[in-house]
């Protein structure tokens, strides 16, 4: 639940801007999941994002075939086969989500210290 306070602070800090400050202020506004999501496909890795949601689409549809093979398997050697090849694939997949969903609080961080740089440069022309 957000801090009333910080709501507070933030409705002061938006009423002392002018028009030009607001517009600039709105492009540092925190942003939903779906942005964030977005965020992780522009700037310099961008091709290391698109690169790892290709690998984790890959690794998906392995862990999902090694399961269907290991369910299927005759004999306890090809179902530990399978199982395992699952697991990896499972695993490294989610390491892949886990990397993700760092990138994007990382953007988020940077997003709000850009933020902060931006009120603090205002306040200081003021």
């Amino acid at each position: 639940m957000p801090n009333s306070n910080s709501d507070e602070l933030d409705d002061k800090i938006r009423e002392a801007l002018g028009e030009e400050d607001k517009a600039m202020m709105a492009h540092f506004e925190e942003q939903g999941l779906l942005g964030q999501l977005g965020g992780l496909f522009q700037g310099k890795l961008a091709w290391l994002s698109i690169l790892t949601i290709i690998i984790g689409t890959v690794l998906t549809f392995i862990a999902a075939y090694a399961i269907w093979k290991f369910v299927i398997a005759d004999d306890v050697t090809a179902m530990l086969r399978w199982g395992g090849l699952a697991w990896i694939a499972g695993t490294s997949q989610m390491m892949i989500k886990l990397w993700s969903w760092m990138r994007m609080e990382t953007n988020r961080t940077l997003r709000e210290i850009k933020r902060l740089e931006l009120q603090i440069a205002r306040s200081q022309a003021n």
